[in-house]
């Protein structure tokens, strides 16, 4: 008889898997790097670029932040002026390596995808769907984000981390896993890594004031409008919602109200999956999607799909039709997977 055998139905611990010795070693010979994240960047994306630059810089190497932005959200306008919004000739000289961080597929980087082309590529990210690309890919889709990624590339180099470091990993790993409320059972190994964070003079309850704080009054009333606006369909399984340009000239806020729109629509007892629809131009329509967490719905399946990108339930696509047309191809798609 064994000793304490392990059940089939307990899976084995969550480990990070090795980084490739030719990362290790691109990393240490290189003498320039640009570090880019993909475009309309969020807290994991511009934290991850952060804490990698940092880590390069502590190697020795030369560093230049990129990304193609807007920075139009209040919470990172500030920090507009520390990224590049082009890779310019005399840059590209000088051959750097571009490490891209929390993207999914080229496209995600915006202009930036040409003006870094024929550069070597190395590609951290968690992302489960996307076009693979880059010269080298640590990609590891069951971390909770990408900063966790970088955490674990500093144990691996042995490169000290300190507070401020600290804070932008655990400010990547809060906003991607909605401050550990998307955070599933047997994932110990996540609470262990934050808890090195805290101890390394993260405060938790400063970072939850800088996601949810500072909000205008703009901002609470354009997401009451959303809420105004939601419909639930096929029984209750699916709500959506719809911003238009018109919004901007009604609502003054630099703020996105879409996160805590989906955590209000999936709260809703049924609702198996929220779509919200927003009007970037007559003929051109971003797709947000999440699904609940007790759903078999794979929203980053359907993303892909159509051309776009994200999680098993979170992800996102931009279609070149009006939003009535984008409504019409995801209600059906979406009913498609909510009624089979």
């Amino acid at each position: 008889m064994e000793n304490n055998p392990r059940s089939s139905a307990v899976p084995e611990p969550f480990s990070y898997p090795a980084v490739d010795g030719e990362i290790i070693v691109l990393l240490k010979d290189r003498p320039e790097f640009i570090v880019a994240g993909h475009v309309g960047p969020d807290g994991d994306c511009l934290s991850s670029q952060f804490a990698m630059a940092a880590l390069l810089q502590k190697l020795g190497k030369v560093v230049h932040l990129a990304n193609a932005g807007p920075f139009d959200r209040s919470e990172i306008a500030h920090l507009r002026s520390d990224f590049l919004t082009h890779i310019d000739d005399g840059l590209r000289g000088r051959n750097p390596v571009v490490v891209v961080v929390d993207c999914s597929s080229p496209d995600r980087l915006g202009h930036l995808a040409d003006e870094i082309e024929g550069l070597t590529t190395l590609v951290f990210d968690h992302h489960s769907s996307g076009e693979k690309f880059g010269d080298f890919r640590y990609i590891v889709p069951r971390s909770v984000s990408t900063t966790m990624i970088i955490m674990h590339l500093y144990k691996t180099m042995g490169v000290p981390i300190d507070t401020e470091i600290a804070e932008h990993l655990f400010f990547g790993l809060a906003t991607d896993s909605g401050f550990f409320r998307f955070l599933s059972s047997y994932r110990g190994e996540t609470l262990r890594m934050a808890a090195e964070l805290v101890d390394l003079g993260v405060s938790p309850n400063a970072m939850a004031d800088r996601m949810s704080g500072g909000k205008s009054e703009g901002y609470v009333r354009y997401l009451g409008k959303l809420i105004d606006r939601s419909e639930s369909l096929f029984g209750g399984k699916l709500m959506i919602s719809s911003s238009y340009l018109k919004d901007a000239r009604s609502f003054t806020t630099s703020d996105k109200p879409s996160d805590s729109l989906y955590q209000i629509l999936l709260s809703i007892e049924g609702v198996e999956m929220v779509l919200y629809f927003k009007e970037i131009d007559h003929n051109v329509t971003e797709v947000g999607m999440r699904s609940a967490y007790t759903s078999p719905i794979n929203v980053g399946e359907l993303a892909e799909s159509l051309g776009g990108g994200g999680h098993r339930k979170a992800s996102g696509v931009t279609l070149e039709c009006s939003i009535d047309e984008a409504k019409r191809r995801l209600i059906e798609a979406a009913g498609a997977l909510l009624l089979s």
